[in-house]
């Protein structure tokens, strides 16, 4: 089995300006990811909505999508929206 290949959000990222996720996230549409978030400041919807598009598509395939360096904040906020593990797998900071 491949390791899965690994993607580290910056401080800040917007999904509407041009930025490193997405070009990533299609390069690498058939390959498991895991996706830091330890370093990002803020999650806002449109990045958590691009997220849940791109983990439920990978999920549908059978192909391993997970979020990393998660903080309670950070799950606390993820939880506040609704996203479940059944929706997007989560692994906080270790």
């Amino acid at each position: 089995m491949t390791a899965p290949l690994e993607f580290t959000l910056p401080e800040r990222i917007s999904v509407t300006a041009e930025n490193a996720l997405l070009p990533f996230l299609r390069t690498h549409a058939d390959a498991a990811v895991e996706i830091s978030i330890a370093a990002l400041r803020r999650l806002d919807t449109p990045l958590v909505q691009t997220l849940l598009a791109a983990a439920a598509d990978r999920r549908a395939r059978g192909i391993s999508f997970c979020l990393t360096g998660v903080s309670p904040d950070q799950a606390e906020q993820l939880s506040a929206l609704g996203v479940t593990v059944a929706l997007l797998e989560t692994r906080g900071i270790a």
